[in-house]
């Protein structure tokens, strides 16, 4: 072998190397990129999971996450609240707001429980909605989330409130510990007594939050649950006195009669009832024209009973209903809370004029 070669040959020997030491480079700065690109996705992933689980805790108190507005900086105590007179604060839904917020779509629920919005604004809802009792659909809440700190006196009392909840089981020791005691108490009595109701049974705790719903502040605590909608929210109203205390009415998903009972007695005076609710397609009886009635689907805060309510297509309660339960799809609920009666002379149990929406909730505000 000459000199010359053996010089080609180290000369080919070193470029080989210099590509091998450039790619191996290569690789390794691409598996960095990559893994640095994986873990970026994973986190993003958990941010968005993260995100979509306050939405859909939101959707289920019938609120939007688009009308949460978030405050300022937070600040090192929970603000105080102004107390709020007399038992109505819960007793009446929504009717307008004076602070224009994006809207929704609950909870709710308490238990709105609850369930994709419509996010139709929140002053076209309102033009649509006249004030007051009149109005057959709530116009949008001006939401905003306030800052939470678990470790804060207010907080650590409610948790205590409601591990004290649990485990009282005589309906009449639990009535200090709800909100508006002094009107809740007779409607404890008929759900617990008269209609043989039971408390849902909560799992793990999911999830907490502070918020202002038109201008009520509310403690928000989430459970599992084996309810339809997956889980059990339970929101808290601060008392006179300074403490928070547990919106029963919500957590029960309280209505004026059992589903059981409204079914076998069929009464055709409108009353007040929570479900959760979606677009359905059912037609039948008084309701047979399809192209008459829009049909929603409303199931019990247990799952075991349903009815099917109706209102005449065209009109502003159908056009508000089509478009606020838009997005649940074929197996999400909004929880509501209404007005239901039945036809006169009605050919079925199961179907029912839908008279009002009272709150896109289960819970009540002023």
């Amino acid at each position: 072998m000459t000199s010359g070669s053996i010089g080609s040959h180290r000369a080919f020997m070193g470029v080989c190397i210099t590509l091998c030491v450039c790619l191996a480079l290569v690789l390794f700065v691409g598996w960095r990129l990559y893994f640095f690109s994986i873990a970026n996705r994973n986190t993003l992933i958990e941010i968005d999971q993260t995100e979509g689980k306050k939405v859909q805790d939101l959707e289920k108190m019938g609120l939007s996450f688009e009308s949460v507005q978030p405050e300022a900086p937070a600040p090192s105590v929970l603000p105080k609240i102004l107390a709020s007179g007399g038992e109505s604060n819960l007793h009446f839904s929504p009717s307008s707001t004076s602070e224009a917020s994006t809207p929704a779509p609950a909870p709710t629920s308490a238990s709105s429980p609850a369930p994709s919005p419509a996010l139709a604004s929140a002053s076209s809802s309102s033009a649509s909605a006249s004030s007051g009792s009149a109005a057959l659909f709530p116009a949008e809440s001006s939401i905003k989330e306030l800052p939470l700190l678990p470790s804060s006196d207010e907080v650590v009392q409610a948790v205590e409130l409601l591990d004290r909840y649990w485990k009282t089981k005589d309906w009449q020791e639990r009535v200090p510990l709800v909100a508006h005691s002094d009107r809740v108490a007779r409607l404890m009595k008929d759900f617990y007594e008269t209609q043989k109701g039971a408390d849902p049974v909560p799992g793990a705790l999911t999830n907490k939050a502070r918020y202002q719903i038109d201008g009520t502040e509310i403690l928000y605590f989430s459970y599992a649950s084996n309810r339809p909608t997956g889980s059990l929210e339970i929101a808290m109203l601060k008392s006179p006195e300074g403490k928070f205390l547990i919106d029963w009415e919500s957590l029960t998903g309280y209505g004026e009669m059992s589903f059981q009972e409204f079914r076998a007695q069929r009464p055709t005076k409108p009353v007040l009832m929570r479900a959760y609710v979606r677009l359905f397609e059912y037609y039948n009886f008084e309701f047979s024209d399809a192209k008459k009635y829009l049909c929603v689907k409303m199931t019990s805060e247990s799952g075991e009973s349903s009815v099917y309510g109706y209102c005449e297509r065209g009109t502003k309660l159908a056009n508000w209903l089509d478009a606020d339960l838009a997005t649940t799809g074929p197996s999400g609920f909004k929880g509501y809370t209404m007005l239901l009666s039945f036809p006169a002379n009605a050919q079925s149990n199961q179907c029912v004029n839908l008279e009002k929406v009272l709150a896109q909730r289960w819970l009540r505000l002023p």
